[in-house]
């Protein structure tokens, strides 16, 4: 257990769902009739099978946003890593291939080792399901949980290219649709005492003004997507910032930019806390250089019209500068493709 804790204090998300893998994991074994004794490796090796990812840098491991190629090859090591730390625990060593083996597919295309068909250890195969089924139907930063009859859709269509073995995943199918998704945990939680919330704020935050960034704000208008909420999102810039700069230097340039987030923020009491959004609610940000943005969560562009033109007379009576500012959506809900969209933005 000191060994789990210390992972998940890496990675909260780690906590819950090391934990739903192995109850699931154990349901399957069981499922599947395998004996008491193997149904407890099952379970022991699900609650395990992320230890690895405490040897993942943090800006990889905790980053909120879609990873390059480079970030997920490296983060793809966590399971050997795994694999290397269960073998030097001496009561355990023994489902050091389970564990290292649990992201194989059975059509050969995983990794660590593109092991395939039944040459992938049975604990892997029956981890590999419990696995993907718990990461689509919990809560990820930039996602809500995904409904159980779209995660077993989704998984359907995963196995169409025959990633999970065939004759496990029909045994899991029977079987989740009887048990369902996990209501709660068994073992009590770590309190992180905001932990994840300063971690959070470190990647979702411009450091130069401490709004919120462009990652921050594809990540509440993808939630407002699921959550179905109508928005409004306003993009904003100042005029001619690259004449001040020019003109004054960019150190004086920076103060403008911080002053600027200043009036923003006492206008609208900013927001700035990563969680999942809610109605009536305003967050604000910096996107890159002079542009910022408002996302307002509710239907009400009228206030944030008012509020913008307020701004602008503070901004012009302390920068003597003007401020634009324009609606990209207006009291309407979040299309899918956001990122497609607003693509010019970022």
């Amino acid at each position: 257990m000191p060994l789990i804790y210390s992972t998940e204090i890496r990675d909260a998300y780690t906590q819950g769902h090391s934990e739903n893998v192995a109850y699931y994991a154990k349901h399957l074994a069981s499922a599947l009739k395998l004996s008491l004794k193997e149904c407890e490796d099952v379970y022991i090796a699900g609650l395990l099978h992320d230890v690895g990812k405490i040897g993942i840098p943090d800006n990889i491991l905790l980053k909120p946003t879609k990873l390059e190629s480079s970030e997920f090859e490296l983060i793809q090591m966590h399971s050997y890593i795994s694999g290397q730390i269960i073998e030097k625990l001496k009561n355990f060593s023994y489902l050091k291939d389970a564990v290292k083996h649990h992201h194989e597919n059975f059509d050969g295309s995983g990794y660590p080792d593109g092991l395939k068909g039944k040459e992938i250890p049975l604990y892997s195969r029956i981890l590999s399901i419990a696995d993907v089924f718990d990461a689509l139907t919990t809560s990820r930063i930039y996602r809500a949980s995904i409904q159980f009859n779209e995660a077993i859709t989704i998984m359907d269509t995963m196995q169409e290219k025959e990633k999970f073995d065939p004759e496990l995943y029909k045994v899991f199918m029977l079987m989740i649709r009887k048990l369902g998704v996990v209501q709660k945990n068994k073992y009590k939680k770590i309190e992180f005492v905001g932990l994840e919330e300063q971690r959070n704020s470190f990647f979702f935050t411009d450091h130069l003004t401490k709004l919120l960034n462009r990652d921050a704000l594809l990540s509440l208008l993808r939630k407002s997507h699921d959550y179905e909420y109508k928005v409004s999102l306003i993009e904003s810039n100042l005029k001619e910032f690259k004449d001040y700069n020019k003109a004054f230097g960019l150190h004086k340039g920076d103060i403008a930019l911080k002053t600027t987030a200043n009036i923003i923020n006492e206008e609208f009491l900013g927001i700035t806390k990563m969680k999942n959004p809610q109605p009536r609610e305003v967050f604000t940000f910096r996107l890159h250089a002079d542009k910022f943005a408002i996302l307002y969560i509710g239907q009400r562009g009228e206030f944030i019209s008012y509020k913008m033109s307020k701004i602008q007379e503070n901004i012009k009576k302390k920068l003597d500068m003007l401020f634009e500012f324009h609606f990209i959506i207006r009291d309407n809900t979040v299309s899918k493709n956001i990122e497609r969209d607003i693509g010019y933005l970022l």
